[in-house]
């Protein structure tokens, strides 16, 4: 871990704290935001839920971009939907928790939080549609886990 990544009371890194408290895999979650060089960097959960917002925010635009190049191509109307409306409410919640984070923590932890509802609604379209694609399966599914990591972040301020 780097060195300057704050520990707190229990002498972990501020992030594996984090990780642990999403109940998802801990290796999943230090995969997707542990080696951030901003994360690694955070000296209070300020800092941390920042890092880790934009991580998040980051994703769902390149996310976003990659359904809307795939949606061009495919001619589905689920597809556009997912690109379009689905995702953009990822990106939208996501910056709005950005956008809250030192005003109002509770409201960035909600932002964060409803960012899953995106991801989680792609799946629902696109299983409906019978459209079988693992880069989608696998870009909702990390999007649904920074979810959760933005969240549990911001619940710390």
């Amino acid at each position: 871990m780097h060195a300057e990544a704050k520990k707190d009371k229990g002498g972990k890194n501020l992030i594996e704290g984090i990780c642990e408290e999403t109940l998802e895999d801990k290796a999943n979650c230090m995969r997707a935001v542990g080696s951030d060089a901003n994360v690694l960097k955070a000296k209070n959960s300020i800092q941390l839920a920042k890092a880790i917002l934009q991580i998040a925010l980051n994703k769902g635009m390149e996310g976003q971009s990659l359904l809307k190049g795939l949606a061009a191509s495919a001619n589905s109307p689920d597809l556009v939907q997912c690109a379009n409306f689905d995702y953009d409410e990822v990106v939208l919640s996501f910056r709005s928790a950005l956008g809250e984070l030192k005003k109002d923590a509770q409201t960035a932890s909600y932002d964060a939080s409803v960012a899953v509802d995106g991801p989680v609604t792609c799946n629902r379209r696109l299983t409906g549609a019978g459209i079988v694609n693992p880069a989608i399966s696998s870009l909702n599914a990390e999007i649904m886990l920074l979810s959760k990591i933005a969240a549990r972040a911001t619940d710390h301020l």
